[in-house]
């Protein structure tokens, strides 16, 4: 299920690219700084796990004139809730939040 949505939410991403690259609008309608900072767990313990997802987030962000803040990769979180387990996860994810909004 998290493929499919993850597909239907791209493919509604092509009319804000339309609209800022054949139009020559803003994407979302308004200009203002916007940030985005990239969460993610993959089950696998190899170093280029993320690789598309940070390619598909990288260029979705672009697309929105959103600017990429960072991200937080958490590999080899397999069972779900698992990463409630993880010694500092939620620690990271809160400084990363405040960051996020003080900048």
């Amino acid at each position: 299920w998290a493929t499919i949505k993850t597909k239907l939410d791209i493919d509604r991403c092509q009319a804000l690219w339309a609209r800022k690259y054949v139009l020559k609008l803003p994407p979302l309608g308004n200009r203002r700084d916007r940030k985005g900072f990239f969460i993610s767990v993959g089950g696998r313990k190899i170093a280029n796990v993320f690789e598309s997802a940070l390619v598909m987030v990288k260029t979705v962000f672009r697309i929105l004139d959103i600017t990429y803040a960072g991200e937080l990769l958490f590999p080899g979180i397999d069972e779900k809730g698992a990463i409630a387990k993880h010694p500092d996860a939620l620690h990271q994810a809160f400084l990363a939040g405040q960051e996020l909004v003080e900048d």
